[in-house]
């Protein structure tokens, strides 16, 4: 952390000595509640919807073209017919090297009217946030959003303040060092699999001449392979055997006694190498499965896993700090289960899966190097110190990313913070949601050596009255947190939650993607910001 203290000094130097005229830059930060966005004109996208008329997005609630319409503070933003305003003084730049890996520079605040614009199509807090801050002062604004949607399920958006984003003096930073505790992997019904001779393509039931796509040599072979890889880790490695699979299990799978001689020689490939096996083969037989010709019938096995992962998590003599980690590898077999695990172990263990489904073992030799590999998931504190990187760099070539305001003195005046949906999600993070967020800002305003940096909170109020306990603590701590740390403000969102048959977007989405959420949100933060600055 002190190198990153050492470039931001140098660029803050450099940029104090060349420029006169400031750049207020403006950090907006979070998960996915920074880029969902409200409805514009109620046409859902992605779906192969049409375009509607100005007059049927102006009847459907809680669009844009609706709140302009009937809210006259929104008029600086435009409107559909004479257009939508665009600032010339106050600009937005996408700092996440996910959300903008083509690494474009900062564009003029205004609505977006590209429904296939990457970088989002609809209303978000930036764009009231910005009209309210560029209104305030005379030298111009720039938004440095860091946040992202991958579509990758492992990198999801919803950052957790208790993982990903967790600071330095709370236990964050990388540490690949640490590697893997504990592996617990699986082969075996992709590898059943029956197909049309010579046509992998294509299935046919082994009783019309289907053959196996691997064969019991095969998978031996492979499956040493895969173990010998997996060894190298130094983790403490669980073979879970293939599940009972009944003969006849559609769209065609070898099964019976087939299932019994592949996990024969997979117990002595692991017991040759010390390698754990968890059988839950034997398991699903206890729980009365399968009763259908389906090769997921297999009951509930997340405890089962657990305990077996639970006990050799107890005999790691030196886990990895703050929280052992544990990978799980694994078909659509492992995917039934590994959620639960994962709740499971909460607050005891970070748990991983391999992206996608595991398939055969044939895939497992190919893709092993890539799913063991630290540096394919997110690590403990690495959205923090991406973060940071990414703010650092911003400063430190400031007429790149921002060049409509190139030769202006950047000054960091401010923090917006709007996160919480994956920590609302785990007991463990919610209970520890508020001493995370003080570690966090007082991390932040270090970093930057801003010890009075103005930092408001947004609260997390986008389920309303059906909050959950977790969600609650997550909120709660949001609102609390101007109590306990100075120059701090916090927003609540729960007043911007609007009933469903006022709103756009249906149940489904965090704000029923109603326009006026993020409209009084974006607001609300500006203006609390004002406040905490003095204007």
């Amino acid at each position: 952390m002190k190198i990153h203290r050492l470039i931001a000094a140098v660029a803050f130097a450099l940029a104090s000595t060349v420029h006169a005229d400031p750049l207020r830059v403006f950090i907006l930060a979070g998960d996915e509640n920074v880029l969902r966005t409200g409805s514009i004109d109620g046409v859902p996208r992605g779906h192969g919807s049409q375009p509607v008329s100005a007059e049927e997005a102006a009847a459907t609630p809680g669009t844009l073209h609706r709140m302009v319409a009937e809210h006259p503070r929104f008029a600086p933003l435009g409107s559909p017919d004479d257009g939508w305003a665009v600032r010339d003084d106050v600009a937005l730049y996408d700092a996440h090297p996910l959300h903008n890996n083509t690494r474009d520079p900062a564009r003029p605040l205004t609505v977006p009217t590209d429904p296939d614009d990457p970088r989002g199509f609809g209303v978000g807090v930036e764009l009231m946030a910005g009209h309210v801050l560029g209104e305030a002062g005379d030298d111009p604004v720039l938004l440095a959003r860091f946040a992202t949607k991958h579509p990758i399920w492992f990198r999801r958006g919803s950052r957790s303040l208790g993982h990903d984003y967790l600071p330095p003096s709370g236990g964050g930073g990388l540490d690949f060092d640490g590697g893997w505790d504990v592996i617990h992997f699986n082969h075996g019904v992709w590898d059943l699999q029956s197909h049309e001779p010579g046509n992998l393509g294509q299935r046919r039931m082994p009783e019309d001449g289907g053959e196996i796509r691997t064969s019991i040599e095969e998978y031996e072979e492979n499956l040493r392979t895969i173990v010998a890889r997996l060894k190298k880790t130094g983790a403490t490695l669980i073979w879970a055997h293939t599940t009972p699979i009944l003969e006849g299990s559609k769209p065609g799978f070898f099964g019976g006694e087939k299932v019994n001689e592949y996990n024969a020689v997979a117990a002595k490939i692991m017991e040759e190498n010390g390698v754990i096996i968890n059988d839950l083969n034997a398991e699903a037989r206890r729980l009365g499965k399968p009763e259908r010709l389906d090769v997921h019938d297999v009951g509930n096995l997340a405890p089962k896993v657990t305990e077996v992962i639970q006990a050799a998590l107890d005999d790691r003599e030196n886990p990895s700090r703050p929280m052992p980690r544990v990978l799980m590898i694994g078909d659509s077999i492992t995917g039934s289960y590994w959620e639960r695990v994962k709740e499971n172990l909460d607050g005891i263990a970070f748990v991983a899966k391999n992206p996608g489904n595991a398939q055969h073992t044939g895939t497992g030799v190919k893709l092993v190097d890539e799913w063991v590999d630290l540096e394919s998931y997110l690590l403990n504190g690495q959205e923090y110190l991406e973060l940071i990187n990414s703010v650092h760099t911003l400063f430190a070539e400031i007429d790149r990313y921002a060049p409509d305001f190139a030769g202006r003195q950047p000054e960091l005046a401010g923090f917006f913070w709007f996160q919480g949906i994956a920590d609302a999600g785990s007991p463990a993070f919610a209970e520890a949601y508020g001493e995370n967020l003080k570690a966090f800002i007082r991390d932040i305003r270090n970093e930057f050596d801003a010890l009075e940096l103005p930092f408001v909170v947004t609260a997390i109020g986008q389920h309303g009255d059906a909050m959950s306990d977790d969600q609650r603590a997550v909120h709660t701590a949001q609102m609390a947190i101007a109590d306990e740390l100075s120059h701090v403000a916090s927003v609540d969102t729960e007043p911007f939650f609007f009933p469903e048959d006022e709103s756009p977007g249906g149940r489904d989405w965090d704000f029923r993607q109603h326009a006026g959420s993020f409209l009084f949100t974006g607001e609300a933060m500006g203006g609390a910001m004002l406040g905490l600055m003095g204007e």
